[in-house]
C-alpha cells in the first residue's frame, strides 16, 4: 500500500525550501509536538520566585530599613532606589538584544543566566550588612552602589528567562497558560515567603510592637533571602536546559551585531505599533505603582495602625490571585486579551480608591476593630485577583507581538520586547518610587525615625489621601492606551500562519487578517 495523506517534496521543492531557510535570522533546532510539558512550565515558573523575593526587600523594606532605622533622609533614600531602577531599566534592552543575537551550545538565554546567579546574590547580601559607622553621606553611596549592583547582575537572568519563557509555545492560549504558570508559581512562593517573613523575621516585641523597626531583624533576612535567590536562579537554568533544541536561534544568516546595533535593533523594536502601546501602558502603571509602593508599609504601620503580626495576614489575599489563575483560561476562550487587560485595570483602579475612600467615609470599622483586618484582607484579595489577571495578560501579549514583529522584519526579538517591558516598568517605577519619596517628605512631611504614638494626625490623613485617591486616579491613563492595542486572536494566526509557511519556503506575501 502506498504511504497515504502525506505528498513527498519534489526535488524544485525541496530546493526552494532550503534556499528560504538559509535566509532566515532564526529557527529552532526542533519543531515541538503537543503542548508543552506541566513540569516544564511549573519549573521554568521558579524564575519568578528570586524576582519575588528581591521586590519584596525592595518595595517593602528597604526605604523602611535606610530611612527610619539607619536615618538616611526618606528623599534620599527614595532617590538612591528611583536612580538604581532607571539605571537598571536602561540596561535591560541591551541585555536582551545581546540575548536575542547570541549564539552559543547553550543556546540565547542559559549562559546569561548562570552567569547573573553569584553577583546577584553577594550584592543583595551587602545591601542590608552595610558598616555600622557610616555616616548619612556613606550610607547612601553604599545603599546606592549595591542597589545598582543587585539591580543590574539581576537583569542578566531575569530578562533572558522572561525571553525564553516566551518562546516555549507559539499557541495563542497556550501562551497564557505559559505565563499563567510563571506568575502562579511566584506569587505563591512569594505569599509563603512574605507570611513567613513577617512571623520569623519581623515579630512585635514589647520594645518594638509593629515588628519592622528593629534593627537586629535586617542582617539575617538579607542573608537568608541571598541564598534563597541563588538557590532559586539555579533549579529554573538547570531545569530548563532540556528545552534549548526548541527554543528559536540565530543563524549564521543573521551577523555580529555590535553595540550600536543593539541600541538599533532595541529604539526599532518601538516602530512596532502594538509593542509601543503596551510599552507606554507599562510606563503609567509602573510610575503608578512606584508612587504607591513608597507608601505600603507607611499606611499599613501608621494610617491603619497594624503590626506586622497582621499585615502576615494579607498573604490570605492570594486567594483572589487563586481565583484568577483558574478563571483565566476560560476568559481567554471568551475574549481578547485586550479586553481582558482593560477590565482588569479598571478593577484596579476603582479598587485602589474604595479601600481609603471607605475610611474617610466612615464605613470601614476604626482601627483596632476585630472586623477591619478580615475586611481588607477581602478587599485585597480582590485586588490580587485583578492585579493577577493584569499581569498575565501583559506577559502573554509579549510573545504575540513578538511575532508580528518577525513577521514586519525578519527579527525574533523576545528578549527585546521583554526587556522593553522590564525597562518601562523599571525606569518609571524608578521615578515612581523617587517621587512618592518626594511626596512623603514634603507633601505628607513625614518624619524619619518617627515615634507612631506622637504622630500628628494631620499627617496620617495627607498620607490616605495621596495613596489612597491621588495616585489610583492616574490608573485612567494606561487605560486609555490599551484601548487602542489591535492585535486579535485571528490577526496573529494569520500572521503565524505566513511566518510558518515562509520557513518551508511557500509563502512571502502579507498574512490575510480577514480570513
Amino acid at each position: 500500500m502506498s504511504r497515504p495523506a502525506v505528498r513527498n517534496m519534489t526535488k524544485t521543492e525541496t530546493n526552494v525550501a532550503r534556499q528560504a531557510k538559509s535566509k532566515l535570522l532564526f529557527i529552532s533546532e526542533r519543531e515541538r509536538q503537543g503542548p508543552v510539558p506541566i513540569h516544564v512550565k511549573i519549573l521554568n515558573g521558579f524564575g519568578a520566585i528570586p524576582g519575588q523575593h528581591k521586590d519584596f526587600a525592595f518595595n517593602t523594606l528597604l526605604l523602611l530599613y535606610y530611612s527610619q532605622i539607619l536615618g538616611l533622609p526618606a528623599s534620599w533614600a527614595s532617590l538612591t532606589l528611583g536612580a538604581s531602577l532607571v539605571i537598571d531599566a536602561v540596561s535591560d534592552p541591551l541585555v536582551g538584544s545581546w540575548s536575542d543575537n547570541f549564539r552559543s551550545r547553550f543556546g540565547r538565554r542559559h549562559l546569561f543566566m548562570l552567569a547573573a546567579i553569584l553577583p546577584t546574590s553577594l550584592s543583595f547580601y551587602a545591601l542590608f550588612h552595610p558598616p555600622q559607622t557610616f555616616a548619612s553621606a556613606e550610607l547612601g553611596a553604599w545603599m546606592l552602589t549595591f542597589t545598582v549592583l543587585t539591580r543590574l547582575s539581576f537583569t542578566f537572568f531575569a530578562v533572558p528567562w522572561a525571553a525564553m519563557s516566551a518562546e516555549l509555545s507559539q499557541k495563542y492560549e497556550e501562551r497564557t497558560s505559559i505565563q499563567t504558570y510563571r506568575v502562579a508559581v511566584g506569587w505563591f512562593v512569594g505569599v509563603a515567603f512574605v507570611f513567613t517573613m513577617y512571623s520569623q523575621f519581623f515579630p512585635p516585641t514589647e520594645n518594638d510592637p509593629s515588628g519592622l523597626l528593629s534593627p537586629a531583624s535586617f542582617s539575617p533576612f538579607g542573608l537568608l533571602v541571598s541564598i534563597l535567590m541563588t538557590t532559586w536562579m539555579v533549579i529554573t537554568t538547570m531545569a530548563t536546559l532540556s528545552q534549548i533544541p526548541y527554543l528559536t536561534q540565530p543563524t549564521q544568516t543573521l551577523p555580529r551585531v555590535r553595540l550600536s546595533a543593539l541600541i538599533s535593533q532595541t529604539i526599532g523594536a518601538l516602530r512596532n505599533r502594538n509593542f509601543r502601546i503596551v510599552f507606554l501602558a507599562c510606563l503609567a502603571t509602573a510610575a503608578i505603582a512606584g508612587t504607591g509602593q513608597v507608601f505600603d508599609i507607611y499606611m499599613n504601620l501608621y494610617f491603619w495602625e497594624f503590626s506586622s503580626r497582621d499585615i502576615r495576614w494579607f498573604a490570605l489575599a492570594a486567594v483572589g490571585a487563586a481565583a484568577a489563575f483558574v478563571a483565566i483560561g476560560p476568559l481567554q476562550k471568551r475574549f481578547e486579551k485586550q479586553q481582558i487587560i482593560i477590565v482588569a485595570a479598571i478593577l484596579i483602579m476603582v479598587l485602589g480608591m474604595i479601600k481609603v475612600g471607605f475610611r474617610f467615609a466612615g464605613i470601614w470599622p476604626e482601627n483596632g476593630s476585630p472586623l477591619l483586618l478580615p475586611l481588607l484582607v477581602v478587599h485585597a484579595s480582590f485586588l490580587s485577583f485583578a492585579g493577577a489577571i493584569a499581569i498575565i495578560m501583559y506577559a502573554s501579549m509579549i510573545p504575540d507581538v513578538v511575532d508580528e514583529n518577525e513577521f514586519n522584519t525578519g527579527l525574533r526579538q523576545e528578549g527585546v520586547f521583554s526587556a522593553g517591558i522590564a525597562f518601562a516598568g523599571k525606569s518609571t517605577t524608578g521615578l515612581g518610587l523617587f517621587a512618592g519619596g518626594l511626596l512623603l517628605e514634603w507633601v505628607v512631611a513625614f518624619p524619619v525615625q518617627t515615634n507612631p504614638d506622637t504622630l500628628d494626625p494631620g499627617i496620617i490623613v495627607r498620607l490616605g489621601f495621596v495613596d489612597g485617591i491621588l495616585v489610583p486616579a492616574f490608573s485612567i491613563i494606561p487605560i486609555m492606551l490599551l484601548r487602542r492595542y489591535q492585535l486579535s486572536r485571528a490577526q496573529l494566526e494569520a500572521v503565524q500562519k505566513t511566518i510558518k509557511n515562509r520557513k518551508k519556503g511557500t509563502e512571502n506575501s502579507a498574512p490575510n487578517y480577514d480570513a
